[in-house]
């Protein structure tokens, strides 16, 4: 494809048929809304569209094409005709999903099938067969995802993709070309958030679209009494184009504390699943790496330039000494700044850089990632560390390719290679970015047009220099067995190791019986024998019309994690891991989980009780699936490093070379199928029998009302069991990373000085919380009652949320307020105490815009709310002047006393405050003086921007205690603290 070819074109998501070869037809849309429910770090989605055919004959096939957001879980697909005839979709192996609806439609049936695209995890295409004339017709699609944790706000982030962008490459032909008339689209959007006990949300701000928020009830509860655990958003004006992704920040206290739950998988006997969760707060002393930037200067990049060079910026001035670097540019082609390889970081290097730096342009045609990744990989210092920046708007389309290559480097490594990812743009491919990270060891963040960044980049180069820790691993505790046990409980505690789970029973063809058995002959002429009709052999695996009858049947472990390998821990970046127990893992309560891993300054460990839901439920386990099918799909998870029991030390990766691949897509097919969750090898299909009704019996939405009995999938036969080893251990005391020692967390969310509480209000081991309360539990407004239960109030389908009126946009003002506004007391707002108790160092306050984000509704419920009144908002904006002071702090880490540093400080030389100051301290106008006049603008002015500054400021303080440890003395701090009063 050529560059103006590629870019001349306009892609959307949308409904539409071919009426003849090659030429979309889009019907109208009528209707597009989403309606998500926020819970905790969770997500449950509801995206609808309505369409009609205006024709007066019927449609044989209609194509759906959209974006989700890259990792969700979409567990649910109903398409409604007429109001009256609904399909609901069930996963089925890819092939035979689309041979089933393939022959619906050849009877005449009305049939749906619901496709991930192979080359893009985040795009899906809906096809619909045999649609009457006239018919109005209603797809939705219900997703669940777990929510990022954004560096820039320190909280949730929430992102509904709105646009499929253009991306570089060959692509499906399911994505094709559009008249730019029908891509005004608009989209309505309801977003409904609720806290467990003790997380109140202090703000939700959108840095994408205007909105109105209300704090104190969601949309589905708008008469029940008020909580600061309870908020909703709209968009203010109602709708908004389909030309970027919706993003949301939800601010809330302790949402970072770690959490780990327990589901019971409600059809499937004695399957478990577990989820824990965490934003890491822990130091340890900062390595001196070789760094990579590589910068993505493609024709697409071309109104995200400036974005591009002020984070290079950032990244640049904020390197530590001790640290190689090295910039690469890349598109059609790419080009390394330092061709021989990376240079130490001096004021020589730096200078040279931010010339290169500020010639940068769109100017380098397509976007061809894999060369100049290979590339830096290739160049790299095999002693260092190193540590890659894909800084990029990440729009391919061949992602499968890159993500091996990463995979291979970074194994071969040793895990010695790490890259993290800053997509940038309102049109971020985010399986691109999100799927990069998570093979590098890294993780992703992005930035749209109106975001800022600083904070995000600096804590990115701060995660950047973390030691590298590569042995992470999780350990289940149990409680004490029901049946009593020959060992003493007080000395001895069932500590399962979940990696012993790898070693499985494989077997190289069917399965044999036990002791031989005589076969009776086979004749050689047999009359009735047919040559033209193929024999089954029975004793094979016939799941997925016998697609992998011929793979050796490999039995499922039985304690299944995902991801497999626990990426590093970085403090502001969210980690969740999951485990899937099942009914071959032992049956004993758990009691808490156990984060370990080793580093050159000790042992880190983190233990977290287990809440157990008091209701079954499917949702932790289907988000499980999804990320374990994932894993497989990426090229990584548990099967590649399996070993069969029969031969310890062999892989099943070299044993079965040849069939390896198949038994990795029958392992992901496995999942998706017994667990009802779609992706790259499975897919929704629905098919309506001659009555109007479903004709497949396991149809049912997660969450939807009716009979959740789905049984057993069919014919996907579970394997035998597997091998598992458990020990017995006495825990030795270690050094916590986390600020305590190993000890079960007895403070903040999870207990008071008494009586053990959980994050979600209840007991430690028992409660429901926020997944479930107990059936004890208050039906009062704060009341979480089976959130992942399966009852109506979170992840059941939603009825149609009441009307809120949008804010007048008029003033300016970014987010619309309810009239009559409420601010939360700084009671009701005071920060929580230390995470996990210990010394910690005091974290920066957040600048949270909380007048304009904060929104009480105080109409008498069951009563409409008043059209809101537009309040004008417009923060004191000191980003160009920190952009400008961060532009002139000179290698050194000094600012130079000047017109241009004091103007932008807004001092002068002759103010009679800083001369007094002067004549105390003897100082003279000179660079030691701007340089402390900087810090003290930095703590005074910019306190809640820490995180951008702060790595600056450190470089500034080694160069004030320099300068005055040469001349007269003094201490640094004291004269910042004095030279703070001037602002």
């Amino acid at each position: 494809m050529s560059y103006n070819d590629y870019y001349g074109r306009e892609w959307i998501c949308g409904l539409y048929f071919l009426d003849r070869p090659n030429h979309q037809k889009y019907l109208p849309r009528t209707s597009l809304s989403v309606h998500s429910q926020i819970i905790g770090t969770t997500s449950r989605s509801v995206l609808t569209q309505k369409f009609v055919n205006p024709q007066d004959k019927p449609i044989p096939e209609l194509r759906y094409t959209f974006p989700l957001y890259d990792g969700v879980s979409v567990v649910g697909f109903v398409c409604t005709i007429n109001n009256d005839r609904v399909i609901r979709g069930t996963v089925k192996e890819r092939a035979e999903a689309r041979q089933r609806f393939k022959e619906a439609v050849a009877r005449g049936q009305t049939a749906g099938l619901l496709d991930q695209l192979p080359d893009a995890s985040d795009v899906f295409t809906t096809t619909i067969g045999n649609i009457p004339a006239g018919a109005e017709i209603k797809v939705e699609l219900t997703y669940l995802g777990e929510l990022k944790h954004d560096a820039e706000s320190d909280g949730i982030r929430f992102t509904i993709p709105t646009r499929i962008a253009p991306r570089y490459g060959g692509h499906y032909r399911e994505v094709l070309t559009a008249n730019t008339a029908t891509a005004q689209s608009v989209i309505e959007i309801v977003v409904d958030a609720e806290m467990p006990k003790g997380s109140n949300i202090k703000a939700i701000q959108s840095p994408s679209h205007p909105i109105s928020v209300t704090i104190g009830n969601t949309s589905l509860s708008a008469d029940a009494d008020m909580s600061l655990q309870k908020a909703s958003a709209t968009l203010s004006l109602g709708t908004a184009e389909l030309d970027k992704d919706f993003v949301l920040h939800l601010m809330a206290s302790n949402s970072s504390n770690p959490v780990a739950v327990l589901e019971t998988h409600p059809t499937i006997p004695n399957q478990r699943a577990l989820m824990a969760t965490l934003v890491p707060k822990f130091n340890l002393p900062p390595a001196r790496p070789e760094i990579i930037f590589v910068c993505d200067r493609s024709g697409s990049m071309g109104n995200q330039i400036s974005n591009l060079k002020a984070a290079l910026r950032i990244f640049l001035k904020s390197l530590p000494l001790g640290v190689k670097f090295n910039i690469c540019s890349f598109g059609s082609q790419h080009e390394f700044l330092f061709k021989n390889g990376s240079m130490s970081y001096d004021a020589a290097s730096l200078e040279q850089a931010e010339r290169y730096v500020s010639t940068f342009a769109a100017n380098f045609g397509g976007t061809e990632m894999y060369q100049p990744i290979e590339a830096a990989f290739k160049k790299r210092y095999k002693d260092m560390n190193l540590e890659v920046f894909l800084l990029t708007d990440g729009e391919i389309w061949d992602q499968d390719r890159l993500f091996k290559l990463i995979n291979t480097h970074v194994s071969e490594s040793n895990g010695d290679i790490r890259l993290f990812t800053l997509g940038i743009g309102n049109g971020v491919s985010h399986a691109l970015v999100e799927g990069v990270a998570r093979a590098g060891n890294g993780f992703a963040q992005t930035i749209g047009e109106n975001e800022k960044m600083n904070a995000k980049v600096l804590r990115m180069l701060k995660a950047s220099l973390s030691p590298h820790v590569k042995d992470y691993s999780l350990e289940i505790k149990y409680g004490k067995d029901d049946q009593g046990s020959t060992l003493d409980d007080d000395d001895f505690e069932l500590v399962e190791k979940v990696m012993d789970s790898l070693s499985i029973e494989v077997a190289d063809g069917p399965q044999k019986p036990a002791a031989p058995v005589e076969k009776p002959s086979i004749s050689l002429f047999d009359p009735s024998a047919d040559a033209d009709v193929d024999m089954v052999d029975a004793s094979l695996d016939q799941s997925a019309g016998g697609k992998y009858s011929h793979v050796p049947p490999v039995s499922e472990p039985k304690i299944l994690q995902a991801p497999f390998d626990i990426p590093p821990l970085y403090p502001f970046n969210r980690t969740s891991v999951y485990l899937l127990l099942s009914a071959q893992s032992p049956q004993k309560e758990i009691k808490s989980v156990v984060l370990r891993g080793t580093s050159a300054h000790g042992p880190l460990e983190l233990e977290i009780p287990v809440t157990v839901l008091p209701e079954k439920g499917e949702t932790i386990h289907q988000l499980a699936a999804r990320k374990a099918v994932k894993e497989l799909e990426e090229g990584r998870g548990w099967i590649y490093h399996a070993e069969d029991v029969k031969e310890p030390g062999k892989l099943l990766k070299d044993k079965f070379e040849g069939r390896f691949s198949d038994m990795v897509e029958r392992e992901a097919v496995r999942l998706g199928v017994e667990f009802q969750v779609g992706g790259r090898w499975c897919s929704f299909v629905a098919v309506e029998d001659e009555s109007g009704k479903t004709k497949e019996a396991r149809d049912v939405p997660v969450g939807s009302e009716g009979d959740l009995s789905w049984g057993e999938p069919q014919g996907q036969a579970r394997a035998p069991p597997g091998a598992l080893s458990a020990r017995f251990s006495t825990p030795g005391p270690s050094t916590s990373a986390f600020g305590q020692s190993s000890a079960t967390i007895s403070s903040g969310l999870f207990a008071s000085a008494a009586t053990p509480t959980s994050v979600f209000g209840q007991s430690s081991v028992t409660s429901g919380g926020l997944f479930g309360n107990s059936s004890s539990a208050s039906a009062g407004p704060q009341s979480y009652s089976n959130s992942f239960g399966g009852s109506a109030l979170c992840f059941s389908s939603p009825p149609p949320p009441q009307p809120m009126m949008p804010a007048s946009m008029g003033g300016g003002a970014r987010f619309g307020l309810q009239q009559d506004a409420y601010t939360p007391t700084a009671t009701s707002m005071a920060a929580t105490p230390a995470l996990f108790g210990g010394q910690q160092q005091a974290q920066p306050r957040r600048r949270l815009a909380q007048s304009s984000a904060f929104a009480y509704s105080k109409h008498p419920p069951g009563k409409a709310a008043a059209a809101p009144k537009s309040v004008g908002f417009r923060p004191v904006d000191t980003r160009d002047t920190f952009d400008k002071l961060v532009s002139l702090q000179s290698f050194a880490g000094s600012w130079t006393w000047n017109d241009e540093v004091l103007g932008l400080l807004e001092v002068k030389d002759a103010d009679a405050r800083l001369v007094a100051l002067m004549q105390s301290q003897g100082l003279g106008p000179g660079d030691l003086l701007a340089t402390a006049l900087v810090l003290a603008f930095f703590e005074k002015k910019l306190g809640n921007r820490k995180d951008e500054w702060e790595l600056l400021a450190d470089k500034a303080r080694d160069w004030l205690s320099d300068q005055m440890a040469r001349g007269s003395g003094g201490d640094v701090d004291e004269l910042v603290e004095k030279l703070e009063g001037l602002f």
